[in-house]
Protein backbone atom coordinates (compact mmCIF):
# COMPACT_ATOMS: atom_id res chain seq x y z
CA UNK A 1 0.00 0.00 0.00
CA UNK A 2 1.85 3.48 -1.12
CA UNK A 3 0.77 6.22 1.17
CA UNK A 4 1.24 9.72 0.77
CA UNK A 5 1.12 12.45 3.49
CA UNK A 6 -0.79 15.25 2.43
CA UNK A 7 -0.06 18.76 2.71
CA UNK A 8 -3.72 19.66 4.30
CA UNK A 9 -3.02 17.54 7.07
CA UNK A 10 -0.70 20.29 7.75
CA UNK A 11 -2.82 23.08 6.98
CA UNK A 12 -2.60 25.34 10.41
CA UNK A 13 0.95 25.22 10.14
CA UNK A 14 1.39 25.86 6.50
CA UNK A 15 -0.92 28.68 6.88
CA UNK A 16 1.35 30.10 10.32
CA UNK A 17 4.91 30.11 8.11
CA UNK A 18 5.30 26.23 7.61
CA UNK A 19 6.87 25.76 4.57
CA UNK A 20 5.89 22.78 2.11
CA UNK A 21 9.06 21.59 1.76
CA UNK A 22 9.87 20.31 5.75
CA UNK A 23 6.59 17.89 4.72
CA UNK A 24 9.47 16.04 2.46
CA UNK A 25 11.35 14.58 5.24
CA UNK A 26 8.79 14.43 7.46
CA UNK A 27 6.86 11.59 4.59
CA UNK A 28 9.88 9.40 5.10
CA UNK A 29 10.16 9.62 8.76
CA UNK A 30 6.33 8.12 8.82
CA UNK A 31 7.19 5.51 6.23
CA UNK A 32 5.03 7.08 3.41
CA UNK A 33 6.30 6.82 -0.16
CA UNK A 34 5.58 10.39 -0.71
CA UNK A 35 3.64 14.21 -0.11
CA UNK A 36 0.48 15.47 -1.76
CA UNK A 37 1.07 19.01 -1.95
CA UNK A 38 -1.29 21.99 -2.56
CA UNK A 39 -1.82 25.93 -3.15
CA UNK A 40 0.30 26.71 0.07
CA UNK A 41 3.28 28.10 -1.62
CA UNK A 42 5.34 31.17 -0.44
CA UNK A 43 7.32 31.71 -3.43
CA UNK A 44 6.34 29.26 -6.10
CA UNK A 45 9.07 28.45 -8.56
CA UNK A 46 11.71 28.52 -5.88
CA UNK A 47 9.83 26.45 -3.61
CA UNK A 48 9.13 23.77 -6.58
CA UNK A 49 12.41 23.46 -7.77
CA UNK A 50 13.93 22.96 -3.55
CA UNK A 51 10.92 20.53 -3.48
CA UNK A 52 11.75 18.58 -6.90
CA UNK A 53 15.33 18.44 -5.70
CA UNK A 54 14.65 16.82 -2.40
CA UNK A 55 12.12 14.41 -3.65
CA UNK A 56 14.86 13.21 -5.66
CA UNK A 57 17.49 13.00 -2.52
CA UNK A 58 14.80 11.20 -0.30
CA UNK A 59 13.43 8.99 -3.63
CA UNK A 60 10.10 9.99 -2.72
CA UNK A 61 6.85 10.54 -5.17
CA UNK A 62 4.48 13.82 -5.15
CA UNK A 63 0.83 14.50 -6.50
CA UNK A 64 -0.55 17.51 -6.26
CA UNK A 65 -3.61 18.95 -5.43
CA UNK A 66 -5.07 21.44 -6.78
CA UNK A 67 -8.38 24.05 -6.43
CA UNK A 68 -9.64 24.27 -10.22
CA UNK A 69 -12.60 22.17 -11.32
CA UNK A 70 -14.32 21.17 -14.81
CA UNK A 71 -17.25 22.53 -14.21
CA UNK A 72 -18.87 26.00 -13.34
CA UNK A 73 -21.91 28.08 -13.66
CA UNK A 74 -21.16 30.05 -16.53
CA UNK A 75 -19.41 29.46 -20.18
CA UNK A 76 -17.21 31.86 -19.26
CA UNK A 77 -16.29 30.64 -15.33
CA UNK A 78 -15.75 27.26 -17.08
CA UNK A 79 -12.75 28.57 -19.11
CA UNK A 80 -11.40 30.91 -16.46
CA UNK A 81 -10.82 27.34 -14.24
CA UNK A 82 -9.72 25.54 -17.53
CA UNK A 83 -7.03 28.04 -17.77
CA UNK A 84 -6.14 27.92 -14.13
CA UNK A 85 -6.05 24.22 -14.38
CA UNK A 86 -3.46 24.66 -17.15
CA UNK A 87 -1.48 26.27 -14.46
CA UNK A 88 -1.58 24.20 -11.80
CA UNK A 89 -0.36 21.15 -14.63
CA UNK A 90 2.83 23.42 -15.15
CA UNK A 91 3.04 23.21 -11.06
CA UNK A 92 2.17 19.13 -11.05
CA UNK A 93 4.67 19.12 -14.17
CA UNK A 94 7.50 20.51 -12.16
CA UNK A 95 7.17 18.65 -9.32
CA UNK A 96 7.43 15.59 -11.11
CA UNK A 97 3.73 14.89 -9.91
CA UNK A 98 1.93 12.24 -12.24
CA UNK A 99 -1.32 12.72 -11.09
CA UNK A 100 -3.48 16.37 -10.38
CA UNK A 101 -6.38 15.85 -8.55
CA UNK A 102 -8.97 18.38 -9.48
CA UNK A 103 -12.46 18.95 -8.67
CA UNK A 104 -16.08 18.49 -10.27
CA UNK A 105 -16.80 21.81 -9.37
CA UNK A 106 -15.53 25.17 -6.86
CA UNK A 107 -19.32 26.01 -6.12
CA UNK A 108 -22.86 25.77 -7.95
CA UNK A 109 -22.57 24.81 -11.91
CA UNK A 110 -24.49 23.61 -14.59
CA UNK A 111 -24.50 20.01 -15.32
CA UNK A 112 -26.04 20.07 -18.22
CA UNK A 113 -22.77 21.38 -20.21
CA UNK A 114 -21.52 17.82 -20.07
CA UNK A 115 -23.53 16.95 -23.10
CA UNK A 116 -22.62 20.20 -24.69
CA UNK A 117 -19.72 20.10 -27.59
CA UNK A 118 -18.17 23.12 -26.46
CA UNK A 119 -17.52 22.21 -23.26
CA UNK A 120 -16.26 18.47 -24.21
CA UNK A 121 -14.04 19.91 -26.45
CA UNK A 122 -12.94 22.13 -23.36
CA UNK A 123 -12.33 19.21 -21.42
CA UNK A 124 -10.79 17.20 -24.19
CA UNK A 125 -8.00 19.88 -24.56
CA UNK A 126 -7.04 19.60 -20.93
CA UNK A 127 -6.76 15.96 -21.15
CA UNK A 128 -4.33 16.60 -24.49
CA UNK A 129 -2.66 18.57 -22.64
CA UNK A 130 -2.52 16.39 -19.12
CA UNK A 131 -1.18 13.37 -21.74
CA UNK A 132 1.46 15.72 -23.29
CA UNK A 133 2.98 16.10 -19.78
CA UNK A 134 2.07 12.52 -18.59
CA UNK A 135 -0.10 13.30 -15.57
CA UNK A 136 -3.41 11.95 -14.72
CA UNK A 137 -6.23 14.53 -13.84
CA UNK A 138 -8.13 13.16 -11.06
CA UNK A 139 -11.44 14.31 -10.49
CA UNK A 140 -12.94 14.03 -6.53
CA UNK A 141 -16.23 13.46 -4.75
CA UNK A 142 -16.76 16.71 -3.04
CA UNK A 143 -18.86 16.64 0.21
CA UNK A 144 -21.92 17.80 -0.96
CA UNK A 145 -24.85 16.21 -2.95
CA UNK A 146 -24.62 18.36 -6.04
CA UNK A 147 -20.46 17.68 -6.57
CA UNK A 148 -20.38 14.02 -4.70
CA UNK A 149 -22.89 12.10 -6.90
CA UNK A 150 -21.36 9.50 -8.04
CA UNK A 151 -23.41 8.80 -10.94
CA UNK A 152 -22.34 12.77 -12.35
CA UNK A 153 -18.80 12.03 -12.11
CA UNK A 154 -18.97 8.18 -13.41
CA UNK A 155 -20.69 9.81 -16.85
CA UNK A 156 -18.27 13.09 -16.84
CA UNK A 157 -15.04 10.38 -16.78
CA UNK A 158 -16.72 7.66 -18.64
CA UNK A 159 -17.64 9.98 -21.30
CA UNK A 160 -14.23 10.65 -22.48
CA UNK A 161 -12.87 6.83 -21.48
CA UNK A 162 -9.25 8.24 -21.28
CA UNK A 163 -6.69 6.95 -19.18
CA UNK A 164 -6.07 10.47 -18.57
CA UNK A 165 -8.99 11.20 -16.69
CA UNK A 166 -9.68 9.18 -13.59
CA UNK A 167 -11.33 9.23 -10.04
CA UNK A 168 -9.89 10.61 -7.23
CA UNK A 169 -11.77 8.27 -5.02
CA UNK A 170 -12.79 10.22 -1.16
CA UNK A 171 -13.70 7.40 0.94
CA UNK A 172 -14.68 10.00 3.70
CA UNK A 173 -16.67 12.67 1.21
CA UNK A 174 -19.19 10.57 0.24
CA UNK A 175 -21.20 9.82 3.28
CA UNK A 176 -21.55 13.93 3.52
CA UNK A 177 -22.79 13.53 0.15
CA UNK A 178 -25.74 11.64 1.35
CA UNK A 179 -24.32 8.74 -0.48
CA UNK A 180 -23.24 5.47 0.24
CA UNK A 181 -19.52 4.71 0.41
CA UNK A 182 -19.87 0.62 -1.11
CA UNK A 183 -22.19 2.02 -3.50
CA UNK A 184 -20.09 4.70 -4.77
CA UNK A 185 -17.43 2.47 -5.07
CA UNK A 186 -19.19 -0.10 -7.05
CA UNK A 187 -20.13 2.62 -9.83
CA UNK A 188 -17.11 3.96 -9.90
CA UNK A 189 -15.06 0.65 -9.71
CA UNK A 190 -12.23 0.51 -13.25
CA UNK A 191 -12.24 4.46 -13.08
CA UNK A 192 -10.57 5.05 -10.09
CA UNK A 193 -6.91 6.26 -10.13
CA UNK A 194 -6.06 8.12 -7.00
CA UNK A 195 -7.88 7.70 -3.67
CA UNK A 196 -8.04 9.92 -0.05
CA UNK A 197 -8.23 8.68 3.62
CA UNK A 198 -10.79 10.05 5.34
CA UNK A 199 -12.77 9.16 8.03
CA UNK A 200 -15.71 11.02 9.39
CA UNK A 201 -17.43 11.95 12.44
CA UNK A 202 -21.32 12.69 13.12
CA UNK A 203 -22.40 15.75 14.49
CA UNK A 204 -25.70 17.64 15.15
CA UNK A 205 -24.98 19.37 11.61
CA UNK A 206 -23.61 17.19 9.76
CA UNK A 207 -20.55 15.34 9.93
CA UNK A 208 -16.66 16.63 10.58
CA UNK A 209 -13.63 15.22 8.72
CA UNK A 210 -11.52 13.05 10.49
CA UNK A 211 -8.50 10.58 10.01
CA UNK A 212 -9.00 7.20 9.43
CA UNK A 213 -10.14 5.06 12.17
CA UNK A 214 -11.79 7.98 14.06
CA UNK A 215 -15.53 7.57 12.55
CA UNK A 216 -17.89 6.02 10.89
CA UNK A 217 -16.82 5.52 7.59
CA UNK A 218 -15.57 1.88 6.97
CA UNK A 219 -12.06 2.67 6.01
CA UNK A 220 -10.67 -0.78 5.91
CA UNK A 221 -13.11 -2.42 4.05
CA UNK A 222 -13.03 0.05 1.02
CA UNK A 223 -9.18 -0.09 0.64
CA UNK A 224 -9.93 -3.94 0.94
CA UNK A 225 -12.64 -3.52 -2.01
CA UNK A 226 -9.91 -1.20 -3.75
CA UNK A 227 -7.57 -3.96 -3.74
CA UNK A 228 -9.26 -6.83 -4.42
CA UNK A 229 -10.55 -4.74 -7.63
CA UNK A 230 -6.86 -4.33 -8.74
CA UNK A 231 -5.88 -0.72 -7.44
CA UNK A 232 -2.49 -0.67 -7.13
CA UNK A 233 -2.06 3.63 -6.93
CA UNK A 234 -1.34 6.23 -4.33
CA UNK A 235 -2.99 6.76 -1.56
CA UNK A 236 -3.40 9.60 -0.10
CA UNK A 237 -3.61 10.62 4.30
CA UNK A 238 -5.99 13.47 3.46
CA UNK A 239 -7.52 14.79 6.32
CA UNK A 240 -7.46 18.05 9.06
CA UNK A 241 -4.64 17.42 11.67
CA UNK A 242 -5.16 20.54 14.01
CA UNK A 243 -2.96 20.78 16.20
CA UNK A 244 -1.44 17.50 16.51
CA UNK A 245 -0.82 16.21 12.89
CA UNK A 246 2.37 13.52 13.65
CA UNK A 247 -0.37 11.93 16.02
CA UNK A 248 -3.36 11.18 13.65
CA UNK A 249 -0.63 9.98 10.63
CA UNK A 250 -0.11 7.70 12.96
CA UNK A 251 -3.03 7.19 14.36
CA UNK A 252 -4.37 6.16 10.69
CA UNK A 253 -1.59 3.47 9.60
CA UNK A 254 -1.92 1.73 12.89
CA UNK A 255 -5.41 1.44 11.74
CA UNK A 256 -4.40 0.68 8.16
CA UNK A 257 -1.46 -1.76 9.12
CA UNK A 258 -4.83 -3.88 10.97
CA UNK A 259 -5.73 -4.56 7.19
CA UNK A 260 -7.47 -7.98 6.04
Amino acid sequence: MRLLISAVTFDRYLRSGMCQMELVPLAEKYGCVGVEFRPYWQELWEEVREIKELLAAYNLSSTYACQEALLAETPAAVRQSHDYMRQSLEVAHALGANVLRINVASGDFAAEYVGEKWWQEAVAALLAAAAEKQIVLAVENAPNPKSGDARLIRDIVALFDSPWLKVTFDTGNWLAAGQDPGQAFAMLRGYIGYVHLKDMVPRPDGYAHSHPGSGVVDVRGLVNKLRQDGYQGLYALEFPGGNSPASCIRASMLYLKKLD
